[in-house]
């Protein structure tokens, strides 16, 4: 069934891995089954129709399940349901990223997928976008991920949130906040030469 999934003859190599997700990692047939299935259907979704996966990328998503302790058909269908939710919701957010209509590369949607987990939508990635571009002049994944983990750590999701806890203002009246201190000091300073002033002069006054 592998080899008519992947479209090929499998090599010893490949029969290799198979028996490791088998034996080693614990992986039932009908669940390697649906593993390589979810594969062929990643490498089409990023790559083009026809595309498939080599055995290592299978491997390696297997570890993956078996991390996530996805052993059985229910686990699997489960994994595979918030998966598709997960993909239906990426091309939201490469429009807001001005990327078009294409589907994103496999580093792309790891940085999409965590932002999705984080509970960012499209509007929210495109005020980090204005900001990164704005910044950077051009889009920078790993700096547009670091505006939008600062705003997750700080339990901001929304445009309304991002605007009330991070937004230009915030910046201003915290620097305004900075020089408050400062400045009472100098007007302390200002008003009490004023006072010496005026004392010495009306010392000097009435000695005349």
């Amino acid at each position: 069934e592998v080899s008519n999934r992947l479209g090929k003859l499998l090599s010893d190599s490949d029969l290799n891995i198979l028996m490791g997700l088998y034996d080693f990692l614990g992986l039932p047939a009908d669940v390697i089954y649906l593993l390589v299935s979810h594969c062929v259907t990643a490498a089409e979704d990023a790559y083009g129709k026809g595309r498939r996966p080599t055995m290592k990328q299978i491997e390696k998503e297997g570890y993956r399940w078996a991390r996530l302790e996805i052993f059985t058909q229910d686990a699997a269908n489960k994994y595979l349901h918030e998966y598709a939710a997960m993909r239906g919701k990426m091309p939201k957010l490469m429009h807001a990223l001005k990327l078009g209509d294409r589907s994103p590369v496999q580093s792309e949607a790891k940085y999409l997928a965590q932002w999705i987990s984080w509970g960012f939508g499209p509007e929210a990635v495109a005020m980090a976008y204005d900001r990164t571009v704005l910044n950077c002049g051009s889009l920078k994944w790993p700096y547009l991920n670091s505006i939008l983990r600062r705003w997750n750590d700080k339990g901001l999701h929304t445009p309304n949130e991002v605007l009330d806890g991070d937004g230009p203002g915030k910046k201003v009246a915290a620097a305004a906040a900075a020089r408050a201190p400062a400045s009472a000091a100098e007007d302390r300073e200002s008003i009490e030469r004023m006072k010496k002033y005026l004392r010495d002069r009306r010392g000097g006054e009435g000695g005349q």
